[in-house]
């Protein structure tokens, strides 16, 4: 059976579609004007991709931020059931995922069959979002790929005074100004957002086995920092970081839920 999950993030919007065995198609887009027709758009891509037909895709489910919104889709998940199933379905070996994506650093734990057990997500402040990092990096004129390249090579990295965006930006474009490198305050931000990710992985009681995932897991100097700051290894999944959600959503969509949150697979004839 083919069956698609539909991730709206707070920036992205993110289609995957499985067999059950695999992630055969994949589409991501950024948020924007016309919401149903990137939706259309996303859905025919990754199905292509897959090699379906138009009426092949059976269920869609989805997630995220703005999973309600989805006319096309039978119901919606919670995305730290769909990044549990979609990671253990990829690794068993998984207990914790961190999903650090534009607004939310979400920590999920995991059982030893994969079922999600616990959510611990930051407080709704941008600071502690790859939506800041972007910004920061607007605001002293590096693009999005060359941040961790600079960030590497700080020795300084900026400490905020601030834990608020707004503010912090401002106090970043002052040091700026006052000719701080772009690659210090670059740093500073990475480790603030470590940081923040790092408190919730200890607060969560994570085990080992962690999976990062989400657009800022893709920032090596992110991983990096966070790896250091939490003295444990942050695994990276086979597909990419930011398909986690919509492949769990489509994966769930295989079969149909329980009242515990289990997946149960629908019954043959």
């Amino acid at each position: 059976m083919i069956t698609a999950g539909i991730d709206v993030g707070t920036r992205f919007i993110k289609v995957g579609v499985t067999d059950g065995e695999s992630l055969r198609g994949y589409a991501c887009a950024e948020m924007g004007p016309h919401f149903d027709a990137i939706i259309r758009s996303l859905l025919k891509e990754a199905r292509l991709q897959a090699g379906a037909g138009r009426w092949d895709i059976k269920k869609i489910i989805a997630t995220g931020f703005g999973g309600h919104l989805v006319k096309k889709a039978a119901f919606t998940l919670g995305d730290a059931a769909c990044t549990a199933k979609a990671a253990f379905f990829l690794d068993r070996d998984i207990r914790t995922v961190v999903d650090m994506g534009g607004l939310f650093i979400t920590v999920a734990t995991l059982d030893q069959n994969g079922f999600l057990e616990t959510t611990h997500i930051n407080e709704r402040c941008a600071a502690g979002s790859g939506k800041f990092l972007e910004t920061v990096a607007e605001a002293v004129g590096v693009p999005f790929d060359k941040i961790s390249s600079l960030a590497s090579f700080s020795t300084d990295p900026y400490s905020f005074s601030s834990n608020c965006a707004v503010f912090a930006e401002s106090e970043i474009i002052s040091q700026v100004n006052a000719g701080m490198k772009s690659g210090d305050v670059l740093a500073g931000v990475i480790k603030a957002v470590a940081s923040k990710a790092a408190s919730l992985i200890d607060g969560a009681g994570a085990q080992d086995g962690i999976a990062l995932i989400g657009g800022m897991s893709k920032i090596p100097a992110v991983r990096e920092k966070l790896s250091e700051l939490t003295g444990r290894k942050m695994l990276a999944l086979s597909i990419d970081a930011q398909s986690v959600a919509a492949f769990g959503a489509a994966l769930l969509a295989q079969g149909r839920i329980n009242r515990d949150g289990l997946t149960v697979p629908e019954k043959r004839n």
